[in-house]
């Protein structure tokens, strides 16, 4: 690689904290929430525009929002943890896989990850709307107020999703297959231990973050659906390469 083009790492990381910061300099009215007084009920445009949710994607058709939300942040805090991983996973994974193959896993466990919080959500297994009857005549109200769809629509398929968790653990998960013995220290809480042992830890926490239906279990899906891809992917590179990185 020439050494003044940008890795896809660094790429990835500035075009995320780009897009955070325009977000928050484009406030608009949050037309699916509920507006509390008092409070602030606007949500960025950027986030309006590229959310994922089932609806929008797969029942308008707007399938971009697959990768356009996982550019996407809810805070800074956010933003920062999912960037502070990349940067630390991210080099080792592009440089055994190549840019080109790397850029094209991680969107693909972004995907995966969206994909599979639906598919939970839509089993019952974890909510985060309401299932009583008010909460599924509310959504359908507000459906019908700003699209065109006239058919029925169930709250879970409305279970908005940002963020670049989904693809950041698809990558920690691909170090901790290729550096299983390497061992990663945590500032919280304050431990060391090895890349399986924090992947096994990471998956347990959104296993049972899901199954209790805690909070976030939502997105806790989420980085469950990148970690299933990133797991099946490095099996088959594992395999095909025979273990050797």
């Amino acid at each position: 690689m020439n050494r003044n083009t940008l890795s896809v790492t660094s790429s990835l990381i500035i075009i995320n904290i780009v897009v955070f910061v325009v977000g928050l300099m484009t406030p608009r009215p949050a037309l699916l929430g509920i507006a509390i007084p008092g409070a602030d009920n606007t949500e960025p445009a950027l986030q309006i525009m590229g959310a994922y949710s089932w609806f929008t994607c797969f029942t308008e058709g707007e399938l971009w929002r697959l990768i356009t939300y996982q550019f996407l942040h809810a805070n800074f805090g956010h933003v920062l943890f999912n960037m502070w991983a990349l940067y630390f996973f991210g080099p080792a994974v592009e440089h055994i896989m190549g840019s080109r193959k790397f850029l094209a896993y991680y969107l693909s466990c972004g995907v995966a990850g969206a994909l599979f919080s639906s598919l939970l959500a839509g089993m019952g297994i974890y909510s985060m709307v309401g299932d009583d009857p008010q909460s599924f005549m509310y959504v359908n109200a507000l459906v019908h107020q700003f699209t065109n769809y006239t058919g029925t629509v169930e709250p879970w398929q409305m279970i908005p999703m940002i963020g670049a968790s989904a693809a950041v653990y698809g990558v920690m998960v691909c170090v901790a297959y290729m550096f299983p013995n390497e061992r990663i220290s945590l500032l919280f809480p304050p431990v060391t231990m090895t890349m399986r042992t924090f992947a096994l830890v990471v998956i347990a926490i959104a296993s049972a973050t899901i199954l209790f239906n805690f909070d976030n279990a939502g997105g806790e899906a989420g980085h469950l659906g990148g970690i299933i891809l990133g797991a099946l992917v490095m099996t088959v590179w594992k395999w095909r390469t025979r273990g050797n990185y």
